[in-house]
């Protein structure tokens, strides 16, 4: 769903322009100033996120416009056009791609700025440079580089480049398939590749930039509703989502309340970042559970909601949730500690100086009443924990 999702605005463009161009061409009309207004409305709502990291692909993305604006808007017949036609593709692909690895220095700082103003004038420069660089191209690119078919008006030197760098792209995605800014990246390069591979289109570079300035929107609505939706440290949604919930939860249905025991003795013993790694693996454990929704529901206490109210099934999938953590064995970090998680699998209960704790929860189960409101339920849910707390711990109890 993540390709689909970021690549929305882009399909959505290119379905206006090839159905209804008649309005395409009018909407154009309002370019190059709306393309710059929605660079400026990004930059500014990526700036109250503290999301630095747009800011620079921003910057590159309004330069690219800049320059495509000011040089470009002329007859392929043009050598120094039709030279840019292949030099800009190849320099904004290397430039995003470096943008998307090297780290960044923090904004507001003299790093910062430099370091934008570079990226901002690398471009320009790279256009001021593309004249003395013809003769090269002429002499030693083979002909199926050049830039522009007049026939097909297919730019097959940026389709070259595309397929090169789609290859890469590949790795980068394959690498990082579950970051969702990982495709919003790929699909801003995608569209600003288009603008360049079909030439014929009039106010393409526009109607792209667009595409890319919106797949970015996109991407930074998708972080605010993980900011206020989801647990940075375990990934479950957080307290403000399970009220959500609840809200429409219906009446055969159950919740439970879980949290780990001893956690504050663990802490004290092991340290905070001990105690961060247990409440990763709840995370990872409970999130990775079928048949129940899992939330973190602040400290160390989780919240886990069923859409039914088997009794039978409720107490044999708790048992079986509250087997599996008992069972996990937990490394405490040392500093030789692996990195990667694939080589800390391998070493895991091997490493010299090591140290394997298991770690317990308790988990207190309420099955919804007919006309009962969440504030009960979630009551009767901790109270349930309580029993199985005082009960000995590390069980399970369920409310009658």
């Amino acid at each position: 769903m993540q390709p689909l999702f970021t690549s929305l605005p882009l399909a959505l463009i290119m379905l206006l322009m090839w159905q209804w161009p008649a309005q395409a061409a009018s909407i154009s009309a309002l370019f190059p100033v709306a393309v710059y207004l929605l660079l400026l409305f990004t930059a500014v709502l990526a700036s109250l996120m503290r999301q630095w990291h747009w800011l620079y692909c921003l910057t590159l993305l309004g330069s690219h416009y800049f320059v495509v604006q000011q040089s470009l808007q002329h007859s392929l017949s043009d050598p120094v056009v039709a030279s840019l036609y292949l030099v800009l593709p190849a320099a904004f692909s290397l430039l995003w791609l470096l943008l998307q690895w090297q780290s960044k220095p923090q904004l507001l700082t003299a790093q910062g700025i430099s370091g934008l103003l570079l990226l901002g004038g690398a471009l320009p420069l790279v256009w001021q440079l593309t004249p003395p660089l013809m003769a090269l191209q002429q002499t030693v690119l083979p002909l199926w580089l050049q830039p522009v078919s007049s026939q097909l008006h297919i730019n097959w030197g940026t389709l070259w480049w595309m397929a090169l760098l789609a290859c890469v792209w590949a790795g980068v995605l394959s690498f990082k398939a579950a970051a969702i800014t990982r495709w919003a990246q790929f699909s801003v390069w995608l569209a600003i590749m288009l603008f360049y591979a079909f030439v014929q289109q009039p106010f393409i570079s526009g109607w792209m930039t667009l595409a890319a300035c919106l797949t970015l929107l996109l991407s930074l609505s998708h972080q605010m509703l993980q900011l206020a939706y989801i647990d940075e440290l375990t990934q479950l949604p957080q307290r403000r989502a399970l009220l959500a919930h609840l809200s429409r939860l219906g009446r055969r249905s159950a919740v439970t309340m879980l949290d780990v025991d001893h956690f504050k003795k663990f802490n004290d013993t092991y340290g905070h970042d001990v105690g961060d790694q247990v409440l990763k693996l709840l995370g990872a454990v409970l999130g990775s559970e079928k048949g129940l929704t899992a939330y973190r529901y602040g400290g160390e206490e989780f919240t886990l909601v069923f859409s039914h109210n088997n009794q039978e099934k409720l107490a044999e999938k708790l048992e079986q949730v509250r087997e599996r953590v008992a069972s996990y064995p937990l490394v405490i970090r040392q500093q030789d500690r692996p990195k990667d998680s694939k080589s800390g699998k391998q070493q895991r209960g091997n490493s010299s100086g090591s140290k394997t704790v298991h770690v317990t929860i308790s988990l207190g189960c309420a099955i919804r009443h007919s006309g009962e409101n969440t504030t009960a339920l979630l009551k009767r849910a901790d109270e349930a924990l309580y029993q199985a707390k005082r009960a000995g711990r590390n069980q399970v109890a369920i409310a009658s």
